[in-house]
């Protein structure tokens, strides 16, 4: 097996809108990536989905106009773009980054798998628009299943553990869209109030992201953050998130209850992979039962090992994410670019490491198994 080096969730995104990922910064990281691939003789590298923020770029099927006049903002209807050309203003936005995945795709496998922002680029129109976008070389799968010696890794990017983005009607989509082209803008018509420091691009890094109602709750001023929730709560009615009785319900405490169960996604995703892992639970998409199992989607890193007799041990690793990640109004955005590598120096050893290029590339988590 090639030497396999993995990262999720970058979303790389369009231009004009709010941004996840800085090309100057993690760009210039990832670039220095791709080098280290390039140099690394059988070598793979695995974009865990979720690469390209496509659907950041969709503006929601309907209320935007509706939502934009209870809050006294300029509007503008438009249409939403083809995929080609959001391919090509990503492209435009993160020169640094997309220049060393296409330069890569000439030394090395570069293997996109679809996430759920990135789904739409493993159909034939994706292809086309990867193709357009200079990134002919680049591989789309919806899962990777690779073979170390008798070992099997599978590489998925999570989003089929999560009812609510395991298809494109479960609301996460819907919440994504409404995010950038509601959410965003409202912020960035609001006069700043005083003593409050306002970061629109702050909500799309908040996970969860209804975390954006108590965020907007500190930053808005009394008044506004209810009229605020008013529109927000319809905009969601409007497009299919929640029910019309359900937003009858909808207040910001009973929002507030529901965070719990959504920032427990990644244990509930870890509790998952282990017991698929041990057999008692079926895997999305039913590749092979396996050795290794890597996932991305939750934006939490995690690393877990299945005991076994020696030699037979499992290893599960949620990859985390390379964009910003918040929690809170005004707390620290984590800023950790982690990297996993998977090496089998012989047929019966493997090596898996996971490595932080934030911090000198800081070792993490290291497993280790020999048949």
């Amino acid at each position: 097996m090639p030497t396999l080096f993995v990262v999720s969730d970058l979303h790389l995104g369009q231009t004009g809108l709010a941004r996840m990922f800085h090309d100057q910064s993690q760009g210039m990281r990832l670039a220095d990536l791709c080098s280290v691939v390039a140099r690394t003789p059988d070598s793979e590298l695995v974009l865990l989905g979720d690469i390209f923020d496509v659907t950041a770029s969709l503006p929601p099927a309907r209320g935007l106009g509706t939502f934009a006049r209870a809050l006294d903002l300029p509007f503008e209807d438009r249409p939403a773009p083809p995929l080609t050309s959001i391919c090509a203003s990503i492209r435009e936005n993160n020169p640094v980054a997309l220049d060393a995945l296409e330069a890569l795709c000439e030394e090395a496998a570069v293997t996109l798998v679809a996430g759920n922002h990135d789904r739409h680029l493993a159909t034939p129109e994706g292809r086309g628009a990867l193709d357009f976008a200079g990134l002919s070389g680049m591989r789309v799968e919806t899962m990777a299943v690779r073979k170390t010696g008798e070992r099997t890794v599978v590489l998925q990017h999570g989003h089929g553990w999560d009812p609510s983005n395991a298809t494109p009607t479960g609301g996460g989509e819907v919440m994504t869209s409404i995010i950038h082209h509601a959410v965003v803008p409202f912020l960035r018509h609001q006069l700043p109030r005083s003593n409050v420091a306002i970061d629109p691009d702050r909500v799309i890094a908040l996970r969860p992201e209804e975390r954006v109602v108590p965020v907007l709750e500190r930053w808005l001023k009394p008044g506004m953050f209810e009229r605020f929730i008013d529109a927000f709560i319809e905009i969601l009615v409007e497009n299919g998130y929640m029910s019309r009785a359900v937003s009858w319900l909808a207040t910001p405490d009973r929002i507030r209850g529901r965070l719990k169960d959504d920032d427990d996604l990644w244990e509930r995703a870890g509790h998952a992979a282990l017991g698929a892992l041990e057999g008692a639970r079926n895997i999305p998409g039913k590749p092979p039962p396996p050795d290794i199992l890597v996932l991305g989607h939750t934006h939490v890193i995690d690393w877990a090992v299945q005991e076994g007799r020696p030699g037979v041990e499992r290893l599960y690793v949620n990859l985390g994410t390379w964009a910003a990640r918040a929690s809170d109004a005004a707390g620290p955005v984590e800023a950790i670019l982690p990297v996993f590598r998977l090496d089998a120096p012989d047929r019966g050893k493997v090596i898996a490491t996971l490595r932080d290029l934030s911090n000198q590339a800081r070792l993490l988590q290291r497993f280790e198994v020999r048949a």
